[in-house]
């Protein structure tokens, strides 16, 4: 019987020609050294468990046997499979517009309506909230954009936009019913120049009602209440003044604030309440027709004859009519004080 002994070659690089002959098997790497390699080549002898070097193939490939075939050792593209899920498909983002229903609850001022993607479905949407500007809306019916958008490739920036100075009545709405049905049962609308007081403490007002300027001795702030009167006889600018600051635009108790309608149009609360100086009538014959104020705050029409005492003027009607004036009723009215001597 013959025994197989290894033996160990010499490292091509150590000989004298440095020729290397390819031969497989065990080389040493130098002549001092224990450290061994082992180099394979081509064979097809066919043994279970051999490897080999396939030099036949472009590029050359290691192989090892199997008992049966040659399996290649390095590794190769596997057949095309289907597609899986990336990210691009597996989540939408959304910009949302105004009318968008998103079928959650957002927090305010979140900009992500949704909460999380759920990338298991076949599609989750991320929803994101657009911005835009709200409208104010003057004049009963004009509408203006609050806040206007702009923006580069870095920012998208708020520009906040004012309400305009000049108030424009040119729309459709604008008729006499609309402007005066536009109050509640407490309050009026104002178009003009309006402002915010705290009625005097005991004091209270209702919508419609004349208001002047008073000083709170409890405050010491100014303050407002009803202009009312039980004589005008010596009244002066001087020593005894009346003068009004505008006509509530609501109901208001003591030490509530109060939103007063200073120059502009409003519905005034008329009044039948007048001192022996005038001639009221209920009936407004003609729009523009002074309103003057009564002694109750209310606001009255005097007929053609001229008082001769001072007075305060409210401004004038914005309507007209029989029995348009009549007490405790509601009219529109132009509001523009100014204190006339007779």
């Amino acid at each position: 019987m013959s025994i197989l002994k290894p033996r160990i070659l010499i490292n091509p690089n150590l000989t004298t020609n440095q020729i290397d002959t390819h031969d497989a098997g065990w080389y040493q790497i130098d002549t001092v050294s224990s450290n061994v390699a082992l180099r394979v080549n081509y064979s097809n002898i066919g043994l279970g468990g051999e490897i080999r070097l396939n030099t036949t193939t472009m590029p050359h490939v290691f192989q090892g046997n199997n008992g049966s075939a040659w399996v290649n050792f390095n590794a190769l593209q596997g057949p095309t499979g289907p597609n899986g899920i990336d990210f691009t498909n597996a989540v939408n983002f959304n910009n949302l517009g105004s009318n968008t229903a998103v079928g959650t609850q957002v927090p305010l001022a979140s900009i992500f309506a949704t909460t999380y993607a759920d990338v298991s479905l076949s599609l989750s949407n991320v929803n994101i909230r657009s911005l835009q500007g709200a409208p104010y809306i003057v004049n009963s019916n004009l509408s203006i954009n609050s806040m206007l958008l702009t923006q580069n490739s870095n920012i998208i920036a708020l520009q906040p936009q004012p309400i305009p100075y000049n108030w424009n009545f040119s729309g459709s709405n604008n008729t006499v019913n609309y402007l005066k049905n536009s109050s509640s049962d407490t309050q009026n609308f104002g178009w003009g120049e309006t402002s915010t007081w705290i009625v005097k403490q005991g004091s209270s007002v209702v919508k419609g009602q004349a208001v002047r300027l008073d000083k709170d001795t409890a405050t010491n702030n100014i303050v407002i209440v009803p202009f009312t009167y039980t004589t005008l006889t010596g009244i002066t600018p001087f020593s005894t003044p009346l003068n009004m600051l505008g006509i509530a635009t609501q109901n208001a108790g003591s030490g509530s604030s109060c939103v007063v309608c200073t120059k502009g149009i409003t519905t005034a609360l008329c009044t039948t309440s007048i001192t022996t100086d005038f001639t009221q009538t209920t009936s407004v014959p003609t729009i523009g027709v002074d309103g003057i104020v009564g002694k109750d705050g209310g606001i009255f029409c005097n007929t053609f004859s001229t008082p001769l005492v001072n007075y305060t003027k409210a401004g004038y009607f914005l309507e007209s009519g029989t029995n348009t004036a009549t007490n405790g009723s509601y009219i529109l009215f132009y509001v523009n004080p100014s204190v006339v001597t007779g």
